[in-house]
């Protein structure tokens, strides 16, 4: 047990109000213990205002470690374990499911109420001690060390008698004067917790998981559900701009935890990124989650915390020091009540499988673009609601590509323009806040309807899909470099065990664009490549499935998982070749077909210049 502590650790200390004042309640309680005295060996069992708890927990832990890093402690070397309100319990008996064990260091076990600690415990425990709340002695040293302005005792010794919270935010205060002991017990009015999940447009895929978890937190509030039942790990995937990291702001607000916002990049960059500096930044930032009664803990980037498939080389050792660690906090703080982890990455497809298991980050979010409906509502939440969603759609139903992210935006632009004419936000403003769009020539227009009438000839051909619709645009937004010319839907028939028939056929729906305008320009535009999501990358990547994970190439071969197929993975130059193969045979295929198909992809392309939308329906 650590009596003083290092000049750095201290000053770290005294800047936390709570843990500083129940750092001082807990050296009171155990001064005259032989464990505090001589530093032995024992079991101490601390009983601590169910209020103050909590903050006990990161005082404790300073007491016993000094403030060194946790990860030195295994689960039976831990020093400090929080009981009766960690709702763990096995099965029907309202008790903690934990062993007692006899250890050879000082461990100090936290509980509410003597009631809630197990009989064997009470009877194993060394010493059982009351640990008071912060006193106004702890109060007016605590404001000592933070530099703030003295306080009389009368003052302190009332505050001392107030709820943990009020405590906690008085004596951080900087200056108390004018303050009256009536004004103590008034009410404080909650902070708004805003944005909230429930109050946010979009997220729809979220939207039922959301509702479950809320539903489960307030269960185990009211002690009718054991933690473990709770869902704590979930991760977000999707583009930039759709909205994760307000995701995991609204859900905290949603629940009323705190949040505690974070980056692998964040942790990369610490102090001179070296192993120790990345381990320590990360272990700090869990352990400012799990320090707190309720709190949402967001791991932005986590595509970078790596993939030991995939480690090579030099940085292997460093990359997988990383995971291993971060795996081992993950586990720990999603038993630790009250603490959920939400990761976010665009490319989830890049992050070690064991992250992504049951237990850990094993509810999967995928967030995407948002559809008309919602598009037309985020913009209206943005403009709070001064236009409806209705109304907006004559505009919103145009931005296709737009992010949530991008609806912000053009909120705050449009709200800008209403003020500089000092008037509320109308149609007129979000119009002239929309980015300039330049008109396609018609023979641009032309080349796009013949390639997407190419993709909807070969899924008719396929017999895979049925309602086809296609669009096309007539304008093109000034400034962007990549942006949708045209598109195709189509409903695709249920299968549950793909053949290879059918995975050669989606290849060939691929490919039907570019070969289309081959067959009646003779030459091809960059239309099907030149980024992620392309024509050409789609078909690239399943080509690729089929001989390097599926089994359907040359081979029975399985190299590398079906999801594990991006821009990290290196093929040999035999794979390389097979794939070619696979995708020239397959061009050639589609170019015959829409060959004999010429007549109709003419008429029906010359149709959609015309109409710029249409609908075929198979059935």
């Amino acid at each position: 047990m650590h009596h003083r502590l290092d000049n750095k650790v201290f000053q770290e200390t005294s800047r936390n109000a709570a843990q500083f004042l129940m750092l001082c309640a807990l050296r009171k309680a155990l001064r005259g213990t032989d464990q505090f005295k001589y530093d032995t060996s024992g079991i101490i069992v601390c009983l601590v205002d169910k209020e103050w708890i909590w903050h006990a927990k990161s005082a404790a832990m300073l007491l016993m470690t000094g403030g060194r890093d946790r990860s030195y402690y295994d689960d039976f070397r831990r020093p400090v374990y929080v009981i009766g309100e960690s709702i763990r319990r096995s099965a029907g008996k309202g008790v903690e499911d934990f062993t007692v064990f006899r250890p050879d260091h000082q461990v100090i076990y936290l509980a509410s109420s003597l009631q809630g600690v197990k009989h064997s415990l009470q009877l194993a425990a060394d010493v059982i001690v009351d640990v008071k709340t912060p006193n106004a002695r702890h109060i007016l040293a605590a404001r000592e060390v933070l530099g703030l302005e003295d306080i009389d005792r009368p003052l302190a010794e009332a505050i001392a008698q107030q709820p943990a919270e009020i405590v906690v935010g008085l004596t951080a205060r900087r200056s108390l004067k004018g303050l009256d002991l009536a004004t103590l017990t008034s009410p404080i009015t909650a902070p708004d917790r805003s944005p909230k999940l429930s109050d946010l447009p979009g997220y729809g895929p979220a939207r039922a998981w959301v509702g479950a978890i809320k539903q489960d937190v307030a269960e185990w509030r009211d002690d009718k559900l054991p933690w473990s039942d709770v869902d704590r790990g979930v991760l977000l995937v999707g583009p930039p701009g759709t909205g994760k990291t307000l995701f995991a702001t609204a859900l905290a607000n949603e629940l009323g935890f705190d949040l505690v916002s974070t980056s692998v990049g964040a942790w990369q960059g610490s102090n001179k990124g070296y192993l120790g500096d990345m381990l320590a930044a990360m272990s700090a930032s869990f352990a400012d989650a799990t320090s707190r009664r309720g709190a949402v803990l967001l791991v932005d980037e986590l595509d970078a915390i790596g993939d030991r498939t995939t480690m090579r080389g030099d940085h292997a050792f460093y990359e997988g020091n990383v995971i291993g660690r971060f795996l081992e906090l993950t586990t720990h703080a999603l038993e630790q009540p009250g603490t959920i982890i939400v990761g976010a990455t665009n490319y989830g497809h890049l992050i070690d499988n064991a992250i992504l298991r049951s237990g850990r980050l094993e509810k999967h979010v995928h967030l995407d673009l948002p559809e008309d409906k919602e598009r037309a509502e985020i913009l209206a939440y943005h403009l709070n609601r001064s236009l409806s969603a209705a109304e907006l759609r004559e505009v919103t139903d145009k931005l296709r590509l737009a992010t949530p992210a991008d609806l912000e935006k053009l909120a705050r632009a449009a709200k800008r323009a209403a003020r500089i004419r000092r008037a509320v936000v109308s149609i007129r403003d979000v119009e002239a806040a929309l980015p300039a769009k330049i008109p396609l020539p018609e023979a641009v227009v032309h080349r796009i309807c013949v390639h997407e009438i190419g993709h909807a000839l070969m899924t008719m051909a396929s017999a895979l899909g049925d309602v086809i619709s296609i669009r096309v645009e007539s304008h093109m937004i000034e400034g962007e470099p990549v942006q949708d010319g045209g598109r195709v839907h189509y409903k695709m028939r249920d299968s549950a065990l793909p053949v290879e028939k059918d995975l050669l056929a989606r290849i060939r729906i691929m490919l039907g664009g570019t070969a289309a305008e081959e067959v009646v320009f003779g030459s091809r535009s960059i239309g099907a490549g030149g980024f992620e999501g392309s024509d050409l990358d789609q078909a690239t990547r399943l080509a690729y499935r089929l001989v390097a994970s599926y089994g359907l190439g040359k081979g029975l071969r399985y190299q590398v998982g079906a999801d594990r197929i991006d821009g990290s993975f290196l093929p040999s130059p035999e794979l390389r070749a097979e794939v070619d193969g696979i995708l020239a045979r397959e061009y050639r295929a589609t170019k015959d077909i829409l060959t004999k198909e010429k007549t109709r992809l003419m008429r029906l392309a010359a149709e959609l210049v015309v109409d710029r939308q249409m609908t075929i329906d198979k059935g």
